[in-house]
């Protein structure tokens, strides 16, 4: 499964922020991460149960880190 998310917050801290909780909530399923640009591409390798799982959170961890709140 391949989950994208634009970065709409500009802020590389934020970034790195994401990244760092991707890697210590999510640690129950293989991914893999690819930036490139404002673009956020992650690909998650296991069951179906736990790619949705991860997808969930992931979206939760977007809404944190990447996305511009007004």
């Amino acid at each position: 499964m391949i989950v994208r998310f634009q970065n709409t917050n500009d802020s590389l801290e934020d970034t790195i922020k994401f990244l760092e909780d991707v890697k210590k909530k999510i640690n129950y399923i293989n991914l893999t991460v690819i930036i490139e640009g404002k673009e956020v591409k992650i690909t998650l390798h296991g069951t179906r149960d736990l790619q949705y799982l991860a997808r969930e959170r992931l979206e939760e961890l977007a809404e944190k880190y990447l996305l511009t709140h007004n």
